[in-house]
């Protein structure tokens, strides 16, 4: 008589295990990714934008060099990146702000209060100003370097903010403009600020940051 062989689990489809190993591969990539975006943040942090080497930040993620140009182009696409999620942290802090908040002039108040505070993140402001001093020191890229700059800066407050501030998203010339003069009041109030925080204290800050927001928002009312 001859015996029955021993029944075999079923094997998983083809399809099925390729698609785990898909998902598995995924979220390594992510994870490498934000290892990456971490370290970067820290050694940008602590060199500066134009002494940070590639190898550094790939050594500081515990990932290889390839590993680094796997997941980004450059150490300007770094930074970019950073920025990006910067941008979509205080769009989220920005809407929780105004949130519910139905009067349009109350709403611009609450905006420029939480603006200024940004002036306190001077480690953020003083990075920007380095970004922006490597772009004047290569012209051969300037042009390259603010347009990936403002898109980073303007994009994710078209997505996240243009339904609380509708009538501000029309004219993208302007929006271009603006952001760059609330960046240069954030990074020119941080930078003197910590340059002679005797003479420019919290209270001048308060007292005179608001006020020059306000004509930004006032004369982006008047083109809209």
């Amino acid at each position: 008589m001859s015996r029955r062989k021993p029944e075999q689990a079923p094997r998983a489809p083809l399809a099925k295990k390729g698609a785990e190993r898909a998902v598995l591969q995924m979220r390594k990539s992510e994870k490498t990714r934000a290892d990456l975006l971490r370290a970067a943040e820290m050694i940008f942090a602590r060199d500066g934008f134009e002494a940070c080497r590639i190898e550094d930040i790939a050594a500081a993620a515990g990932r290889s060099r390839g590993a680094f140009y796997a997941n980004f182009a450059s150490k300007t696409a770094v930074f970019l990146a950073l920025r990006t999620l910067a941008q979509q942290r205080h769009a989220r802090a920005v809407r929780e702000r105004v949130q519910g908040i139905e009067d349009e002039e109350t709403r611009y108040r609450a905006l420029i209060g939480y603006i200024v505070e940004q002036i306190h993140d001077v480690q953020t402001q003083l990075l920007q100003i380095e970004f922006k001093l490597f772009a004047l020191r290569h012209p051969e890229r300037q042009a390259e370097l603010a347009e990936m700059h403002l898109e980073a800066s303007t994009s994710v407050n078209r997505q996240e903010l243009s339904d609380l501030f509708p009538e501000k998203t029309k004219r993208q010339k302007e929006i271009r403009c603006s952001t760059l003069e609330i960046e240069a009041l954030l990074e020119g109030f941080a930078l003197n600020a910590r340059f002679s925080p005797k003479d420019l204290d919290e209270e001048r800050i308060q007292a005179i940051v608001p006020q020059l927001m306000a004509q930004i928002f006032h004369r982006m009312e008047s083109v809209s």
